[in-house]
């Protein structure tokens, strides 16, 4: 299967066991140097989900991972029957597995919850805004990269955790109720792209 085939298996199973979750895909943070393949907000916490089809090489899965859970509360590995075996050699047994085939995913090895998260990297993904909101002692600086130290010396990891909870939903929220509102049983290329990188404001119902 391509990335894409996995992708609708993945979202096709959110819909169906979390019809509550809201989910995105190419996930950018860490001032986009980073990119989520499909990332999960159900019950306050982010999820990020790395695809490894058959084909792919492992040879970047421990550099990603050591990213994702700076940024992420849990974080899974989904792969194939063909890499399984190579996905568990290379990543810790902190991170969990999922196994994508034919006839649907299973959860190999469960995520442990990532607590020790980096405030910079969750900084990152805030407008300019919001961190202006968030800083109590004003700056001069009108870089996002200022602000963003600023905002990690003086927030809480738990106010930088939520507000990049509050950015992720701002952006993917109402995308997510629209595709479901519009995805069939079988999901189509078209459902995917209107949960990728697209902000609510220009998303249109499709008649």
């Amino acid at each position: 299967m391509n990335e894409l085939e996995i992708k609708k298996k993945l979202i096709r199973s959110f819909i169906e066991n979390s019809p509550e979750s809201i989910f995105g895909a190419e996930v950018t943070f860490q001032f986009g140097a980073r990119r989520a393949d499909v990332v999960l907000y159900e019950h306050e916490t982010l999820t990020a989900y790395e695809i490894k089809g058959a084909g792919d090489s492992m040879a970047r899965l421990n550099y990603q991972v050591e990213s994702y859970v700076k940024f992420f509360d849990y974080c899974y590995i989904v792969c194939e029957p063909s890499n399984l075996a190579a996905v568990r050699v290379s990543v810790p047994r902190s991170v969990g597995i999922v196994l994508v085939t034919e006839s649907g995913i299973k959860y190999i090895r469960k995520s442990n919850l990532f607590k020790r998260l980096d405030k910079l990297s969750l900084a990152s993904v805030l407008s300019i805004q919001m961190l202006k909101s968030l800083i109590k002692v004003k700056i001069r600086s009108k870089s996002k990269f200022d602000l963003c130290q600023q905002a990690s010396k003086q927030c809480s990891l738990e106010e930088l955790k939520l507000a990049s909870r509050e950015s992720f939903l701002k952006r993917y929220k109402s995308a997510s109720i629209l595709m479901k509102k519009e995805a069939s049983n079988e999901l189509h290329s078209e459902d995917i792209l209107t949960i990728t990188k697209l902000a609510s404001t220009h998303l249109k119902r499709r008649f």
